[in-house]
């Protein structure tokens, strides 16, 4: 082998080595950048996507904020977090008015704490006695098997407790006929101030001549009630103090 065909292949060899160690050394790092780049890449058009979905709901849900506040504001006149009588007192004054009505008569029990129903299967009011309102139905013949009785299914709200829901025993009577008295009702049962009716009687006047009256004295008995939120709210801070500590 001559000289320079050594030189040769010696440079050749030096060439190859220049361009193993440039592709180790140089090329093969930038390359390594370059997947990381495209992994994070694709992590942040995943969070973007994500984020867009997320602002995409909060701002339907801030489109929907005013309504959700008449809501709550509604709902916080139905059941205020005081007694507030004077005011639903002359809400009663202005829908008996609009019915060509006038309150005779009016009294408010002192509230008391409000108690879950019963929801025991097999406890005899359960069992026995049908729901208010609920319809009759006509009692099964005997059959050779025995049915064991079903105990109505009866739904509450554990957020509501005798701890920050009261009752107030109410009792109204205005003056008026009867389609005076149902046109109140229908004014007290759509009004400000959730007022559930449990009872109704009349008793018929009489006229100077002691002959009866087209007119009577309709007394509605029923509740409103009181939502005290602040206790909601320090239960949930006790709950979440109890949770973190």
């Amino acid at each position: 082998m001559t000289k320079n065909r050594l030189s040769l292949l010696l440079a050749f060899a030096a060439m190859a080595i220049v361009a193993v160690g440039g592709f180790f050394l140089a090329v093969q790092p930038q390359l390594a950048l370059a997947a990381n780049a495209r992994a994070q890449t694709a992590t942040v058009e995943q969070t973007n996507a994500t984020s867009r979905t997320e602002l995409a709901r909060l701002k339907a849900q801030a489109a929907k904020l005013p309504a959700m506040r008449d809501e709550l504001s509604s709902l916080t006149r139905s059941v205020p977090e005081s007694a507030s009588v004077s005011s639903f007192i002359d809400e009663l004054d202005g829908i008996a008015a609009a019915s060509g009505m006038q309150v005779s008569a009016f009294t408010a029990s002192d509230a008391t704490a409000y108690q879950p129903a019963a929801t025991a299967a097999g406890s005899p009011s359960s069992a026995a006695t049908p729901a208010p309102g609920a319809a009759a139905t006509a009692t099964p013949a005997p059959s050779a098997t025995p049915v064991e009785p079903t105990a109505p299914s009866v739904v509450t709200n554990a957020a509501i407790t005798g701890q920050n829901f009261s009752v107030i025993p109410v009792t109204v009577a205005v003056d008026g006929t009867f389609d005076q008295a149902l046109r109140f009702v229908q004014g007290v049962q759509t009004g400000k101030r959730l007022f559930l009716i449990t009872s109704i009687t009349s008793a018929q006047q009489t006229g100077d001549d002691g002959s009866a009256a087209t007119t009577a004295t309709w007394t509605f008995g029923g509740s409103i009630y009181v939502l005290d939120r602040s206790a909601d709210a320090s239960a949930t801070a006790g709950a979440t103090a109890a949770t973190n500590g």
